[in-house]
């Protein structure tokens, strides 16, 4: 906690390059991950730094050395305890299920119509953020894609009827549901112990992230159903934000807006290179290795028509009902309109 306490120091100064002396309180998302290792690490204790002549610097650290969970995160940036944070989208859609919008598994199965999915909500999502979190979005971006991490032998969807299922959002657990599953919530940080103790039986996150987080040593079956991208973003708190000269805002959001197409690159990377480091299937450039390798699941053309029908007959209905006609009607005339996929509020 002495590292939380450390988020005390924020302070305005002395001019250098232009830019006013600032030291921003930032908090990341698991260290584990590569996203955090190699684009939000060096953006936040070297690049914003190397790029002001030192005016702009942060108190910066990981979930795990803020001893944090995860879904707190909001609440303290909303409260002004961090200036900016990184967060998942999913664990807001209990206040706002626009926030469960860009992470509805099997809507979009590619990365390049997720961006594009991603792009034309960011407006809606801006507004959500703003009026319901005091907070300004900045950036947004994937994990990766979201596969299942199981322990026992999975031949398909099948395979999951009757097993507990980690998962993070009401969707994800609409899904396994409706395969015969049962969900189970558990932090990501606490999922190895978790299945060690037979709590679940499989897990979803990303194909990179489980690899990083050594999920394989509690798993030996990596099921590729796509169930969605773990959407992440950094978002400023707004008091902090409208402090700032407009010279260090307009920087600032040039600087995230560069971050994110290098968070986007990073996880389309990411989801064949998790797939390789976990299976042995190729090269792995950016993960572990591991051993023993898991075995790959494909998805069969049954399983992905099954899929769509829960998504069209349990996942959508549930979203929608949960959202309401006018989160519906924005979410068609954006995400829907570029996946193809339509909902309807009851």
């Amino acid at each position: 906690m002495a590292f939380l306490a450390a988020f005390g120091i924020s302070a305005l100064g002395a001019q250098a390059q232009d830019f006013p002396k600032l030291n921003l309180k930032v908090s990341g998302g698991n260290q584990t991950q590569n996203l955090f290792q190699k684009i939000y690490k060096p953006f936040f204790t070297e690049m914003l730094a190397a790029k002001t002549n030192g005016a702009i610097t942060t108190t910066f650290g990981s979930l795990e050395e803020l001893g944090l969970r995860g879904p707190e995160v909001l609440r303290l940036l909303r409260q002004g305890v961090f200036d900016i944070s990184e967060a998942t989208m999913s664990y807001m859609a209990g206040e706002d299920s626009r926030f469960d919008g860009l992470d509805l598994p099997g809507v979009t199965v590619d990365i390049a119509t997720q961006r594009k999915a991603a792009d034309a909500f960011r407006p809606a999502l801006a507004k959500a953020l703003e009026t319901k979190y005091n907070t300004k979005l900045l950036s947004m971006s994937p994990v990766a894609a979201q596969m299942f991490y199981c322990k026992g032998e999975i031949l398909g969807l099948d395979s999951l009827r009757g097993k507990a299922v980690r998962t993070f959002n009401r969707a994800m657990s609409q899904m396994v549901e409706g395969a015969g599953g049962s969900s189970v919530n558990v932090p990501f940080a606490e999922v190895i112990p978790a299945m060690q103790r037979g709590v679940a039986q499989c897990a979803v996150t990303g194909t990179s992230a489980g690899n990083t987080a050594r999920w394989w040593e509690v798993s030996d079956h990596l099921y590729a159903l796509p169930m969605g991208w773990s959407m992440t973003f950094f978002g400023a708190n707004l008091n902090s934000w409208k402090k700032l000269d407009e010279k260090t805002r307009t920087f600032l959001e040039q600087q995230f807006a560069e971050m994110e197409g290098r968070m986007w690159a990073q996880a389309g990377s990411d989801i064949q290179d998790g797939v390789n480091c976990n299976t042995g299937s190729g090269p792995c450039k950016d993960g572990i290795e591991a051993n023993p390798k898991m075995k790959f699941v494909t998805v069969s053309d049954a399983d992905k028509a099954v899929a769509q029908k829960i998504l069209r007959e349990r996942v959508l209905p549930d979203w929608a009902k949960r959202c309401g006609p006018e989160c519906v009607a924005e979410w068609n005339a954006t995400v829907g309109k570029v996946a193809g996929v339509e909902a309807s509020a009851q």
